[in-house]
């Protein structure tokens, strides 16, 4: 059976083996509505703009399943070394992105440094502002709302699939998912996922994309320089046991060679798989110990 809803500016399927009960379905529209009104930057009222406006040494009282994924995501922010970073939004905007999607010109404004620390410190529900930045939680945010969504689902469904533009969760006690990848500029599908347990998370660097002056910038920012990444990768997709895990990988990908994947992103995520699809429309395949051009 599949539903579907709009939510984070993607349209939200749910596929599972049985009906989701008009109750349970209506307490996921809850859900993903709070995410919606709470985890959005361009909502002036969020939980998140509420953080982002914290004054050094102020504290703020948040929701339950913000402060889930805000402690994550600054444990992957300490982890990575700051390759990812979450603490992203002022380069964001310095860069030209301040509107929602979609847009094709922007300026340039004066540009800031990304924090060295987290800006936050979390204990509990409770936040305090101890450093510079502002939080963007972009696509880990919208990663975690179907995870959470996904570990609900799965105690009484023995197979499923959230996907939720480019991210999917999936769950099956037999026959695996095919899960395709298409191509940025096409939409043609060039290579098949099969995945019985875990998640696939997918980044370009067209979509999100505009002009400035004769420059072209995008979404994907250096987590050590706040720029948007200068690479010859134009899509990467992750596999990994955990959406968050996937999206985290597609943002380190980015910014490393392959030599620096193998010595850190697939130490910090030994369980992870890459495909890196690059301007000449080459695919490479890349796991732990492992890189060679995708043949299916």
């Amino acid at each position: 059976m599949e539903r579907q809803l709009y939510s984070m500016h993607n349209t939200i399927r749910f596929v599972t083996e049985n009906q989701i009960p008009e109750e349970e379905w209506q307490e996921i529209e809850r859900f993903f509505s709070y995410v919606d009104r709470e985890w959005s930057r361009f909502a002036e009222a969020s939980e998140v703009n509420r953080l982002n406006r914290l004054r050094i040494g102020e504290t703020l009282s948040i929701s339950l399943p913000l402060a889930r994924l805000l402690k994550r995501s600054i444990r992957y922010f300490e982890q990575t070394e700051h390759y990812f970073s979450p603490f992203l939004l002022e380069q964001q905007q310095a860069n030209g992105y301040r509107d929602s999607f979609p847009f094709h010109y922007a300026t340039e404004s004066e540009r800031v440094g990304p924090p060295e620390i987290t800006p936050f410190i979390l204990e509990g529900l409770e936040v305090t502002r101890v450093g510079g930045g502002a939080i963007d939680l972009g696509g880990i945010g919208k990663g975690a709302a179907a995870m959470m969504v996904a570990q609900r689902l799965r105690k009484e469904r023995r197979r499923g699939l959230i996907e939720a533009g480019g991210d999917v969760v999936v769950w099956s006690d037999e026959t695996p998912w095919k899960i395709g990848v298409t191509h940025p500029h096409t939409d043609e599908e060039i290579a098949e996922i099969s995945l019985r347990q875990g998640a696939i998370a997918t980044s370009n660097r067209i979509y999100r994309s505009w002009h400035v002056g004769e420059r072209m910038n995008h979404h994907l920012l250096d987590g050590k320089t706040g720029r948007p990444i200068e690479t010859p990768l134009i899509q990467v997709t992750a596999s990994a046991p955990q959406l968050y895990e996937a999206e985290v990988m597609t943002k380190l990908a980015f910014q490393m060679t392959e030599q620096e994947r193998q010595e850190k992103l697939f130490k910090w995520f030994p369980n992870g798989r890459l495909l890196l699809l690059d301007a000449s429309g080459e695919i490479l395949s890349e796991k732990k110990g492992e890189c060679a051009l995708w043949t299916g």
